[in-house]
């Protein structure tokens, strides 16, 4: 039970979250309409250190942060593409730490907005614009979060890292953003990433394998005696036909996971196809992209054989690559960091979350990966990499609240 203090304490850290709301919401709008938009989605392997993408939005972080009394660092492989990290409370080595992370990459902006994607237009208390809801917001609270707790930072028996991470949408597996903190050192006792929504907190993701396959054939000139009589030249394209035919209803091992309800292992081939040089040219090659969702139990050795098994039927010439594999994680729902975060969002929103699994994986699987619970929370809206994405503004300041109080409780 809480004491008197304890109450009287949390009690002032939502009134001070209350006083910076105008300030809070202001500087949302200058992280949605300042462009980090991720140009890699549809091949994630041309994602390179060294291209600028986040780092206008990076800047405008490390200078509200700097401006709050903190004292946040650059941490990346090059200066054009930094993560923010800043720390405060202490430091010492036998305290906890509690990790906030999020990207500040977006995917680009579909079209037929009835706003401008980077304007930050308001409207019956909505804010839109382009990765607002995924994840600007979050990130905006953890900014106000660090600015009221840094007045009550002698009731922290810990230390808070706020992580800024670049590089998250194309495939939440980057080893630029989250993994590269990791491996840097900055690890923690518990950690929550501020993907949308405040009804669940997301304990686990499925994980995922994404691959690509090329078939290859025989060019030959379409006009040319050689193909007209069928002596020369092989449609790769057609092969392919014959590999998406032979890869559709893949079985997997039946299994539910109770903390997966209803989610299935999933096959979508082909996610991307590309195949042909012109007009009047046999295509020689066609190359087309894969993408499984996968729940616990399924590894990339399960994936791979059972690709090569089907397609090695078809006597096609192929090449298959892995792109990348993510393995399925969770944590207990009773660790104390889920129980801690349900606590205070039944005290601020007055209702609980459910505690479950998402389909979707984030960079939440790394810090599992390694041993740290972590879980996804964040922000109410919609339109999540859709048009006229929102955020609910009483959303952003509950976020901010929550978010505070239970660092104060996990810290204690």
């Amino acid at each position: 039970m809480e004491n008197i203090m304890d109450k009287n304490i949390k009690l002032k850290i939502i009134e001070e979250i209350e006083k910076s709301k105008k300030e809070q919401i202001e500087f949302l709008q200058k992280l949605v309409q300042t462009s980090s938009v991720n140009p890699n989605m549809s091949d994630p392997t041309k994602s390179s250190p060294y291209d600028p993408i986040e780092l206008e939005v990076a800047e405008l972080i490390f200078n509200k942060l700097k401006e709050i009394g903190l004292s946040p660092k650059y941490e990346g492989i090059s200066s054009s593409r930094p993560n923010v990290v800043c720390e405060f409370g202490k430091k010492e080595k036998e305290k906890k730490t509690l990790i906030f992370n999020g990207h500040m990459d977006t995917v680009p902006p579909v079209r037929e907005w009835d706003f401008g994607p980077f304007f930050g237009a308001i409207q019956n208390g909505k804010l839109y614009g382009s990765g607002v809801l995924d994840m600007k917001s979050a990130l905006c609270c953890y900014i106000f979060m660090a600015k009221t707790l840094l007045k009550f930072e002698k009731e922290l028996n810990g230390k808070i890292c706020l992580q800024f991470v670049i590089d998250e949408e194309p495939m939440a597996a980057s080893h630029f953003g989250t993994r590269y903190l990791l491996e840097k050192g900055y690890v923690g006792d518990a950690a929550i990433i501020g993907e949308p929504g405040t009804y669940k907190i997301t304990i686990g993701n499925r994980g995922g394998h994404r691959f690509k396959i090329e078939v290859f054939g025989e060019s030959v000139h379409t006009g040319s005696r050689e193909w007209e009589q069928k002596k020369e030249g092989l449609n790769a394209v057609l092969e392919m036909d014959k590999v998406i035919n032979a890869l559709q209803n893949l079985k997997f091992p039946a299994k539910e996971y109770p903390v997966f309800p209803g989610r299935k292992n999933v096959l979508t081939f082909p996610t991307i196809i590309n195949g042909g040089k012109a007009i009047n040219i046999v295509p020689d090659s066609c190359i087309a992209f894969g993408d499984t969702r996968i729940l616990p139990g399924i590894t990339k050795e399960f994936m791979e054989k059972e690709i090569r098994k089907r397609i090695d039927k078809l006597g096609v010439k192929y090449k298959l690559t892995p792109i990348v594999y993510v393995p399925a994680v969770f944590i207990k729902p009773t660790e104390s960091i889920v129980e801690i975060l349900k606590n205070n969002t039944k005290q601020i929103l007055k209702r609980e979350p459910i505690t479950e699994g998402s389909g979707p994986w984030s960079d939440m699987w790394m810090f599992i990966d390694k041993g740290i619970p972590a879980i996804n929370f964040g922000c109410d809206g919609k339109g999540m990499h859709s048009k006229n994405e929102y955020v609910e503004i009483q959303s952003v300041i509950d976020a901010t609240k929550i978010y505070a109080l239970t660092a104060l409780d996990f810290l204690k």
